[in-house]
C-alpha cells in the first residue's frame, strides 16, 4: 500500500467498506433479510455509516483520489492557504525556514500536515517531483497535486494480486466453517533446511513444475466449459467461477 502511495486512511475507508458489505451480503440471519442495524451491531460501525457505505459503489468501481497523505494535505494549503499565496498564485518558492512571521516551507508544513516533520514531508514531495530543491535549501513548487506513479502494469498486477489473495482467503474461511464435510483443496508444501547455494535450483524446479500443472490444467478446466456450452442453461444458478491456485514463498 505505501509503495503505491495508499494512505492509512485511505485503506481504512476501503476497510470499513468491506465489513458493511461483507455483514450485509454474508451473515444475515437465516431466513430474515438482512438490516443496517443488524450491520451496525456486527461490525461496530453506527447506523449512519452503514447507510452511507452500502449506498455508495465499491471502492473498485470508483477513480480513488488519495485525500489523506500528509504531503498531499502541504500541496493543498500552498495552494489555497492565502499565507502562502501572492497575486491571487501560489507562491513559487519558499524557504525552507524563515523568521517568525515570513512564510517558510516549515510553517506551511507545521500548518497542513497534521503534525509531520517538515524534513519528512520535503523529502517526499522532492520523490514525487511535486517540489525542487534549490541550492540555497529554497524549496520551489512544481505543482500544487500530489501524484501517485501508478503505471497501467503495476494496476493490472494489483487487480491479479488482488484476486489472487482474495481467493486464498475465500477458500481459508471457507474450510475454516464449522460443520462442512465437503472441504476445498488447501495444501501447503515446505522445507526449512534447504542449503542457500540450492535455493535457485530448488526455486527453479518447483516454478517449471508448477507451470507444467498450471497448463495442464488450464486444459482440464477448458475441456470442462466446452461441454458447459453443450448443457442446458441452469435455472436456478449461475456459471460457477472455480480454479487453482499456486504460488512460490520463501
Amino acid at each position: 500500500m505505501l509503495r503505491h502511495n495508499v494512505s492509512y486512511k485511505t485503506c481504512a475507508e476501503w476497510l470499513r467498506w468491506c465489513y458493511a458489505d461483507v455483514a450485509h451480503n454474508d451473515f444475515a440471519l437465516p431466513g430474515r433479510k438482512q438490516s443496517k442495524s443488524r450491520v451496525a451491531v456486527l461490525t461496530g460501525l453506527t447506523r449512519i455509516d452503514v447507510n452511507q457505505l452500502l449506498t455508495q459503489p465499491p471502492p473498485d468501481c470508483t477513480p480513488q483520489e488519495e485525500q489523506y497523505h500528509r504531503a498531499g494535505l502541504v500541496l493543498t494549503g500552498w495552494a489555497n492557504d492565502p499565507e502562502f499565496r501572492i497575486d491571487g498564485k501560489p507562491m513559487k518558492q519558499l524557504p525552507f525556514e524563515a523568521p517568525k512571521d515570513a512564510p517558510s516551507f516549515s510553517q506551511l508544513v507545521s500548518r497542513h500536515s497534521g503534525g509531520a516533520p517538515a524534513r519528512a514531508v520535503l523529502d517526499e514531495l522532492e520523490r514525487n517531483g511535486a517540489v525542487r530543491v534549490l541550492p540555497d535549501r529554497t524549496v520551489e513548487l512544481v505543482r500544487t497535486r500530489y501524484i501517485g506513479k501508478a503505471e497501467a502494469a503495476d494496476i493490472n498486477y494489483a487487480e491479479i494480486f488482488g484476486m489472487s489473495c482474495g481467493d486464498l482467503i475465500e477458500t481459508i474461511c471457507y474450510n475454516w466453517t464449522p460443520g462442512l464435510d465437503d472441504k476445498r483443496l488447501q495444501l501447503l508444501v515446505y522445507n526449512r533446511s534447504i542449503h542457500p547455494d540450492l535455493v535457485g535450483p530448488a526455486k527453479e524446479k518447483l516454478e517449471t513444475a508448477a507451470r507444467e500443472l498450471a497448463e495442464q490444467v488450464d486444459n482440464w478446466l477448458y475441456e470442462f466449459e466446452t461441454r458447459s456450452r453443450d448443457l442446458p442453461e441452469a435455472a436456478d444458478s449461475r456459471p460457477t467461477r472455480l480454479g487453482l491456485g499456486l504460488y512460490y514463498f520463501q
